[in-house]
């Protein structure tokens, strides 16, 4: 796959440092680039953060990754297969990480709103084979917060 350099610069600085050092600027090039429909960059970036995390992180950025490619296969280069399995696999880290007790009061909020939407999504879909395109647009796709950091528990994020 080819990059364009801005995607090469972000991807090459992700990479350095340790989960803690790159996450607050993975999160934000990622966000930039959700905000303006670049679905797939946005998974290349999560992806290269994603291979550094554990725990309740790891599961935020892998369904975040999901949801991105189910909105790619959306939105960008349809396939409804792809976009119900991908959506289907967002849900189930989503539900999971609710499960972890890593997430702050606002972070459970805001699981709940994405799994909310995965639902509704999912709901659009007739089978593997058939789903209702218009009634998925007319979905209004989760907000990404701006300051992840306050979705988790205090423990999650070392004070620096």
């Amino acid at each position: 796959m080819e990059f364009d350099p801005e995607i090469l610069f972000i991807l090459e600085k992700v990479k350095q440092g340790d989960a803690d050092a790159s996450f607050g600027y993975a999160w934000e090039e990622g966000r930039k680039l959700y905000l303006k429909g670049r679905y797939f960059e946005l998974h290349e970036v999560f992806e290269f953060q994603w291979k550094k995390e554990t725990g309740g992180r790891r599961l935020y950025l892998h369904g975040w990754i999901q949801l991105a490619i189910s909105l790619n296969k959306v939105f960008v280069k349809p396939n409804i297969r792809g976009s119900k399995m991908q959506a289907e696999k967002s849900r189930e880290k989503f539900l999971k990480l609710s499960e972890t007790g890593e997430l702050s009061p606002l972070g459970e909020n805001e699981n709940g709103r994405i799994i909310s939407y995965l639902n509704k999504l999912l709901s659009n879909f007739q089978s593997e084979e058939s789903w209702d395109l218009e009634r998925i647009k007319e979905l209004s796709v989760p907000e990404m917060k701006e300051n992840v950091k306050e979705l988790f528990s205090r423990s999650v994020f070392p004070a620096k």
